[in-house]
């Protein structure tokens, strides 16, 4: 009940921000169906959106794409490594420096079904939220993913990996996404894992998208962890305006509320901002993203406000 109940008021607070944000397109990149020749000459930014009808397919295939959400590659059958150096200060945990490297290598030699995953260290709110089965918790991990089936709205995986510690993770992921109007959709995945001392855990992640205008996406993520070794069900929602103002420039604001159930409490909330932009060349960003939160990790600690910004930079390999 809490987390419905923050997250009604986080919408009907975030809604009212996105309305009258307004940008057009050019005709062709509206209906998602330009002329063959005129697609060949366009990023793979611009491609990533053109070439799907639904409104908001098509504007949340490109956010992920642009913001560098894992879930927009890990279930192609394609390959694509993130570099991400990274500069984060926190008013409470100081200044962090980190590198961070995921991606996916698809192995069409050996069988189009397989491919390898990895992740490195140095996990970020983010990755919460998209990132593939085989990390977890920031841990570095590298293992392969099975391709059981592919339809055009679902997917089903098996995976094995090796974690830092060292440490194994196997297990299988179903993924299934469907419009639930012209401007909406919903995507819903589900996780069953193993790790040997934390034994079986179940990963639920649900989002729902909804095409404000061709350029305004509103987004409810969410995230439910439950296990062996968990505290009860630790969960995790995220309320987020995005908006693109072309295809080199994007903005994001979002809200977000972090808790346990076992026992019960609210351990984070709090708001922030992050601007991304493109520097030139298609495989590489830059972006800042300051943040405040009202931060509690145990029942025993009073909340504080705690700000924070993080620097990025990002470079993209593969097949863009």
């Amino acid at each position: 009940m809490v987390l419905l109940r923050h997250s009604a008021l986080i919408a009907l607070s975030l809604a009212s921000v996105a309305v009258g944000a307004e940008e057009e397109l050019t005709e062709s990149a509206v209906n998602g169906k330009p002329a063959a020749e005129e697609l060949s000459n366009k990023s793979w930014l611009e491609r990533g959106y053109a070439t799907i009808d639904n409104r908001s397919d098509a504007l949340a295939t490109w956010v992920d794409g642009f913001f560098g959400h894992a879930r927009d590659v890990q279930d192609e059958p394609k390959s694509l490594v993130r570099l991400r150096p990274q500069l984060e200060w926190d008013e409470q945990d100081g200044t962090d420096v980190k590198l961070k490297v995921t991606g996916k290598v698809h192995l069409p030699q050996a069988n189009n079904r397989v491919s390898l995953l990895f992740s490195g260290e140095d996990g970020d709110f983010d990755q919460d939220f998209y990132d593939p089965g085989i990390a977890a918790n920031g841990d570095s991990a590298a293992g392969v993913q099975y391709q059981v089936r592919r339809k055009k709205r679902s997917s089903a995986f098996l995976f094995a990996g090796v974690k830092s510690g060292p440490n194994f993770k196997v297990g299988a992921r179903y993924r299934r996404e469907n419009p639930l109007w012209k401007e909406a959709r919903y995507r819903f995945s589900e996780e069953v894992f193993f790790v040997p001392g934390d034994g079986f855990t179940s990963l639920t992640r649900f989002d729902i998208d909804h095409a404000l205008s061709d350029n305004n996406l509103l987004r409810w993520a969410n995230r439910l962890e439950w296990g062996e070794e968990t505290r009860g069900g630790e969960w995790r929602t995220r309320l987020e305006f995005m908006r693109r103002f072309d295809t080199e420039t994007a903005f994001r604001s979002f809200v977000f509320i972090q808790g346990d159930t076992d026992p019960e409490l609210l351990r984070t909330r709090g708001v922030g901002l992050g601007l991304r932009r493109r520097l030139g060349p298609d495989w590489l960003f830059w972006e800042v993203e300051p943040r405040y939160a009202w931060r509690r990790r145990s029942k025993d600690e009073e909340r504080e406000g705690v700000a924070s910004i993080r620097l990025r930079l990002e470079m993209i390999i593969g097949d863009l």
